[in-house]
Parts: C-alpha cells; sequence; structure tokens
C-alpha cells in the first residue's frame, strides 16, 4: 500500500482531540478513580494510551531508519511500565499523554507514502505493515475514551468508527470457536456462525459496546420470534470462557438456569443480552487492562 491515509489521519485527529480534552479536565482526584477497566485507575488507562501512542511512533520511524520496529519488549514489559507510570501526579500523566498523542499524529503525518508496507513486529500480532498505526491507535483512543468513565459513551463514538468495528469486530467473533451463532441486526445485518440462533436487535453503538466487553446489554435485545425452544447453543470451547454464570433461559415452561460452572445451556439464552454483558465481560477483544492483551491486529 502506497498512500498517505488522509481521511483516516483526520478521523484519528478528530478522536484524540476528544480523548485529550476529556482527559484535561480531570483533576488529581479524578485520575485516582476507578476507570471501566477492572483493577485500572484512569491514570493507568491515560498512561497506556500515552505509551500506545508511543509504541506506535517507535515502530514508523523504525521503518523510516530501514528498520524493523518492536511495539514492546514484552506483554510483562509494558503492563510493569504502566503499572510505575500510572503512579505519577495528574498533571504529568496528562502532559505525557499530549505529548505521546501528538508526536504520533506528526509522525503518522510525515511518514513517506512509500513506506506504509513496511514491517514491524506488533505485540501480540506479530509480524504486520506499519500502515496498522492508524487505525489501531484509533481504536485505543475510541474504546479507552469510553473506559474513562467520564461522560463519553458508546453513543458518542463517531458512525464511521461504528461501522468498521462491527465488520472487525464480528469477523473476529466468527473466526472464535467459542462463539454462538447470531445475527447482529442494527442499519444493516452482520452474521457470527454459519446458521443463525437468535437475531440480536438494537443500536449499532451499543451493539459494539456490547460486543467489546463495554456494554451491559441493555440496548441490544434479542428477536423473540428468533427464540424457539428448537434451536439449540453449541457447547463452548472452554467452560466458563463465554457462557454468563446463571444465565436465565426461556422455554415453554419453566425457566431454568446454565450450570455455574460453565457448561452448554439445555436452550436458547433468550437474555443472554441482559446477563450485564457476554461472557467474555472482562476479557474483551478491544483494549487492554493488567489481565488481558487482544489489543493488536494491526489493520
Amino acid at each position: 500500500m502506497t498512500r498517505t491515509a488522509r481521511p483516516e489521519q483526520d478521523t484519528l485527529a478528530r478522536s484524540a482531540a476528544r480523548f485529550l480534552d476529556t482527559a484535561q479536565a480531570l483533576t488529581d482526584d479524578d485520575a485516582r478513580r476507578a476507570s471501566a477497566l477492572p483493577g485500572w485507575t484512569r491514570a493507568h488507562v491515560l498512561t497506556h494510551v500515552a505509551q500506545a501512542a508511543d509504541s506506535r511512533t517507535g515502530l514508523l520511524r523504525a521503518s523510516r531508519a530501514g528498520r524493523v520496529g518492536v511495539q514492546y519488549p514484552s506483554e510483562h514489559a509494558r503492563a510493569e511500565a504502566i503499572e510505575v507510570a500510572a503512579r505519577r501526579p495528574a498533571a504529568v500523566i496528562r502532559a505525557g499523554l499530549h505529548r505521546a498523542v501528538q508526536e504520533c499524529l506528526t509522525a503518522i503525518g510525515e511518514h513517506p507514502a512509500q513506506l506504509w508496507d513496511a514491517p514491524a513486529i506488533w505485540l501480540g500480532a506479530g509480524r504486520r505493515p506499519v500502515r496498522g498505526v492508524i487505525t489501531s491507535l484509533r481504536r485505543e483512543l475510541e474504546y479507552h475514551h469510553v473506559d474513562l468513565a467520564a461522560d463519553y459513551a458508546p453513543a458518542d463514538w463517531p458512525g464511521d468508527f461504528i461501522a468498521t468495528e462491527l465488520s472487525r469486530v464480528t469477523a473476529l467473533m466468527d473466526r472464535r470457536a467459542d462463539a454462538p451463532p447470531m445475527t447482529l441486526t442494527g442499519p444493516a445485518t452482520v452474521r457470527i456462525g454459519t446458521t443463525s440462533a437468535v437475531d440480536v436487535i438494537g443500536p449499532p453503538a451499543a451493539i459494539l459496546a456490547w460486543l467489546s466487553g463495554r456494554g451491559d446489554g441493555s440496548g441490544p435485545h434479542p428477536d423473540s420470534a428468533a427464540c424457539r425452544p428448537s434451536h439449540r447453543w453449541p457447547s463452548p470451547a472452554a467452560p466458563g470462557r463465554w457462557w454468563p454464570r446463571n444465565v436465565q433461559q426461556t422455554q415453554e415452561g419453566p425457566a431454568d438456569t446454565a450450570p455455574s460452572g460453565g457448561g452448554s445451556p439445555g436452550t436458547l439464552a433468550t437474555a443472554l443480552l441482559h446477563s450485564r454483558s457476554p461472557a467474555w465481560r472482562g476479557r474483551p477483544i478491544i483494549g487492554e487492562s493488567p489481565a488481558w492483551s487482544t489489543e493488536n491486529d494491526a489493520s
């Protein structure tokens, strides 16, 4: 690919401006309060995004120098660096975030068109082109803006971001062996799995929030017309990884519950969406907390 990706740069810059505005408004006390990510304060989120931006700047600079950059030395090194840096005063964290994001935007704007296909070593994704810097940094900014729990919600995500991410996230889910088949219906229809066990209907932002572990399922809901007792959920590949515990089941007779230790529910879980979120809550497929790293498909 040899292009400057100007439209993508413009949308990235707007996402960055919104995130930085929110960060700038956080006081020291605000920064020390819990974020929406388990185990992380807002200071952790801000620190992570700053380091994420720095890591991408490093990949671009390496490619311009004729080297193959490495995003992070290791997952452990990244987590340790976040933990240490998150203890700094909020003003220092905010200043570092602003510098890191602006330097990354500048590096993107100055990157030679012929080098967008230069390789880099991405954490969790391996050897991929550096062009992933633009889209992956925007994901960091938009998803983690919600994670700040500072008056920016999934409904505030830009429409183009929602459309692009719904397509990408459903493709990722479609490759998961433990994903139950479903059809997601908003302005457009996308399907996970080869058969449709249930239709999930709702605003695109709410569906994306739910799929990415950032929604409680109050927006999307299952289509009752699709909820027939003859439908069966497949057994999950790893008990407890997908299925919510004690998910209410809807049958023609009395309701029952899924086994608390995981396993395959006997009938269609029509209330699946109202169990707080999918059971990958705490293990979202986008973004990170201290317990996971599934950030990069670098695309």
